[in-house]
Order: C-alpha cells, then sequence, then structure tokens
C-alpha cells in the first residue's frame, strides 16, 4: 500500500467497528497494529483478539515504541484526543479513518456502500458474493463478525475489487467551523456507489433532510466519468447527476431497472421474493428475515450483475449469506426463550426489523426491547419513534444511550418517549430499565419457554444477553 507506507500503525477508537476492520486489513498487509480505547467491551473483541492487537485502555497512555502512523476516528474527540494531539507534536503522520480509507480506494476498483439503513448488510452480500465465486475481494464492512467470512476487513494484493461501506457523518464533529466539517465519505473516490436510502440522521451535523440529500448528491457525482450508481428508488428523483454517470435503480416500482415483488413468503427458515430484471424473473432466497433483506439481496444481486457474475451463481451466493453480527442475529434460544438481536436505530430501520419479525415469529409471544442512541437523534425524530414503535405489543426501553460525541440533554428521555408511544398505542405494554443489566434480569423474571425477543439500538443494549445463563 504505497499511499500508507508505514509499519506500526496505532489506531484510537480501534474498538469501533469502522476501525477493527481497518485494523484487520492492517494485519493482512503485515503491518504492527496497536489501539487505544475505553475500557468496555464492543462486539469486535473477538476479531481483535485473532489479529493480537495490544489495546491500551487510556487515551493519556504515551504511544508505543516504534509508531510510525497515527489513524484516529470522530468517536473520542477526532484530532483533540491526547494521543493525536501527542503525534502531532512528534511530527508523526496522521489520518483519519475516512482518509486511510480513501487511500485504499486508490489501490482498487472501489465498491462503495453508503445510506441510512442496509449499507453494511449490502456490503457483507456484495464480498460475500465475490467470494463465493471465487473473485476474492477485500473488504471493510462496519460490523462485529460476518457469518462464514469469519472476518470484517480483509486485504490482498491480488484482489482485484475493495467493498466497503461509506459514511456520510462527518470527520471531525468538534471543528467549530460547520463549512470545515467534511463528509468522511467524501474522501473515497469508487468506481461504484450503492446507495440503500437516504434520510435525515445525524441531526448533530446536518440541519435537515435537504441538507443531507445534498451532500449525498455531492458524492454521487464524485464518481468518475462511466462510473456506476446504483439507488433505491425509494430515496426520491430530486439528485441531479452528470450525464456520464450511469444510474440503475432498485425497488419495488414498475419502472426499476431491479424491481422486487412485494408479496413474499416465509418457508423452512427462508424468505422468498420475485426479482424482475429486463422483463426476466427470478427467485430470490435469503436465510436472513425480513423484505429489507430482499431489498438489500436486490442492491446486492444489482451491483453483483455489474460486475459481470452470472445471474445463477449470483443467486446462489445469496441464498448461502448468513448476516452479519447486530443484524438480525439469531442469538439462540435459552430457557426455552429465542432471542434475536439487530443494530436498528432510525425510526425507519425500527419499522423494517419490528415487521421482518413479525413475519419470522408469527405465533410466539413476541418482546421488543429498544435502547434509543443519542440525545440528538431521540429529540429530533421524536414523532417518527412514536410512529415506529406504537403497535408493538410489549415493548422495553432502556434508557437513552448517549454518544462519546454529545453531553446529557435533560429535555428527551425514554420516559418521555414511553409516555408519547402509550398516548398513541394505549394498548401497548411498555416497561422501562436503566441498562443492559436491568434488562437481562427482566429477561429472566419475566421471559416463559416459547416466546420471542429481540434487541434493537446501537448502543450497548446487546451485552444484556451475555448476562443470561
Amino acid at each position: 500500500m504505497s499511499s500508507l507506507n508505514y509499519q506500526h500503525f496505532h489506531l484510537v477508537g480501534i474498538k469501533g467497528v469502522a476501525m477493527s476492520a481497518l485494523a484487520q486489513i492492517l494485519f493482512d498487509m503485515n503491518k504492527n497494529v496497536s489501539g487505544s480505547d475505553v475500557a468496555e467491551d464492543f462486539v469486535t473483541m473477538d476479531q481483535l483478539k485473532r489479529i493480537g492487537v495490544t489495546i491500551q485502555t487510556s487515551f493519556l497512555e504515551p504511544l508505543p515504541d516504534g509508531t510510525d502512523c497515527i489513524i484516529y476516528t470522530a468517536a473520542h474527540q477526532s484530532k483533540n484526543n491526547p494521543q493525536v494531539q501527542a503525534a502531532i507534536k512528534q511530527g508523526l503522520p496522521v489520518y483519519s479513518h475516512a482518509e486511510a480509507l480513501g487511500l485504499l480506494f486508490q489501490e482498487k476498483i472501489g465498491i462503495a456502500v453508503c445510506g441510512v439503513g442496509g449499507k453494511s448488510t449490502i456490503s457483507a452480500m456484495i464480498a460475500w458474493v465475490l467470494g463465493v465465486t471465487c473473485r476474492e475481494p477485500a473488504f471493510a464492512v462496519g460490523v462485529g463478525s460476518i457469518v462464514g467470512l469469519e472476518k470484517t476487513g480483509s486485504w490482498s494484493e491480488q484482489a482485484r475489487y475493495f467493498v466497503a461501506e461509506a459514511d456520510e457523518y462527518v470527520t471531525d464533529p468538534t471543528e467549530v467551523d460547520a463549512s470545515k466539517r467534511r463528509p468522511r465519505f467524501s474522501y473515497l473516490k469508487p468506481k461504484m456507489i450503492v446507495c440503500s436510502n437516504v434520510l435525515h440522521d445525524h441531526p448533530d451535523v446536518y440541519a435537515d433532510l435537504d441538507a443531507t440529500k445534498k451532500t449525498f448528491t455531492n458524492f454521487f457525482n464524485s464518481l468518475p466519468a462511466g462510473g456506476t450508481l446504483i439507488i433505491a428508488s425509494a430515496t426520491g428523483t430530486e439528485y441531479v447527476l452528470r450525464e456520464d454517470i450511469k444510474k440503475s435503480t432498485y425497488g419495488t416500482n414498475d419502472e426499476d431497472d431491479f424491481r422486487l415483488e412485494k408479496n413474499t413468503k416465509v418457508e423452512n427458515r427462508m424468505i422468498i421474493g420475485r426479482l424482475w430484471h429486463r422483463e426476466e424473473s427470478f427467485e430470490l432466497k435469503l436465510g436472513v428475515p425480513g423484505f429489507f433483506n430482499l431489498l438489500n439481496a436486490t442492491a446486492a444481486f444489482a451491483a453483483s450483475l455489474k460486475l459481470d457474475i452470472p445471474e445463477a451463481e449470483i443467486l446462489d451466493a445469496l441464498s448461502s449469506f448468513r448476516s452479519t453480527k447486530r443484524r438480525f442475529e439469531y442469538l439462540g434460544e435459552k430457557q426455552g426463550v429465542r432471542y434475536y438481536d439487530d443494530y436498528a436505530h432510525h425510526p425507519s430501520e425500527l419499522k423494517a426489523v419490528i415487521a421482518a419479525f413479525e413475519q419470522w415469529e408469527p405465533d410466539s409471544r413476541k418482546v421488543v426491547a429498544f435502547q434509543p442512541h443519542t440525545f440528538s437523534r431521540t429529540k429530533a425524530l421524536f414523532s417518527e419513534f412514536v410512529t415506529a414503535l406504537a403497535g408493538v405489543k410489549e415493548l422495553i426501553l432502556l434508557d437513552i444511550y448517549a454518544s462519546a460525541r454529545e453531553g446529557l440533554d435533560s429535555s428527551i428521555s425514554s420516559k418521555i418517549l414511553a409516555e408519547a408511544v402509550q398516548r398513541e398505542s394505549p394498548e401497548t405494554k411498555i416497561t422501562i430499565v436503566a441498562n443492559f443489566q436491568d434488562l437481562a434480569e427482566y429477561f429472566r423474571n419475566d421471559l416463559k419457554s416459547g416466546d420471542v425477543c429481540i434487541t434493537l439500538g446501537a448502543g450497548d443494549i446487546y451485552q444484556a444477553h451475555g448476562f443470561l445463563k
């Protein structure tokens, strides 16, 4: 990797899913990798242990001997992090995660997957199809693990393609001058972009949906002449694109280039749909629940077809895909109760996952536990959260999980959210617990054999499952 020609990389915030994937890539390049982060466990720990990374649990510790490059994220004060500041004072090269990812894109044919909801799964699906069809890719997917691939970041000199998530969040949210806050995906120069959705998801950096759409439009237009954009038709049509960009749409509309029929069925733990392309139809089968996952698979099908993989090979590969960690992940059965977990944290994601949960487990008592993620998102999208949660028969709400990027906001709380949901849906049974430890206790005392439960949220709610025996 000529653009990052260093030997010992120190990753500040290494336990994050994106940084963990990058650490695995650097490991594949035979680089020395160390890192620092908070002491708590993350979903990435197994991957980091696999590659033997030494992790400091304080940002005040001195940089490891031999460190010659620092990579940081927005999660821990960005450039204001003590270790990053120490590196700058020592004259060491410093890159944001987005800048490092952008340099990797220069080495391969880049496939960037963006959007609010679906980008992790679509990225994993494309990497899976390429791998199963013997077109081994390099990839970086922001999840804890991918079933069957056993890693979330991979690199080889022989790989032709590099598949990676492209995040619209800004590199440095601590930047006082908002005009200098650069979207993370603006550093990437892909040949293909897949976009799953465009929604207002980061009110701390984007004022509204229009501002979000403008940011995505700029990214789409960064494609080179002849570049490919595969975009969900549900995102709308108000994106002004250059004429030399090859655009394809996917969705459920008759005019979509890749059209998924709305009617589906579940047989033998497979969800089955029908996909149309150029007046030809295909049976699309997935071993992961939800119509939204069939849409994700449709996007992966379209991208793979653009890479000249035959339809039959793509469909066969997708039928063997078994999802990623924290994406409608089946965790197993304990005391007769079946448990699932999902990262859903935006109202649109909640609606999709809850609908899939109802379809996948039609005959059981179902309990939904949700941990709102960030005060700013909960407050800005409050009415959408109420709509998404109304109608759930049994709902458990945890206290809002505060991001490392924000402070407390007493004007919004899970109690306020619960009261609003109750007004909208009086028949919903709502329980509030403080944290994942209390949630595990609730599971032990209240759930019975035959029940099913799903935990939702981008915080630490998943850790409740570790307390169950």
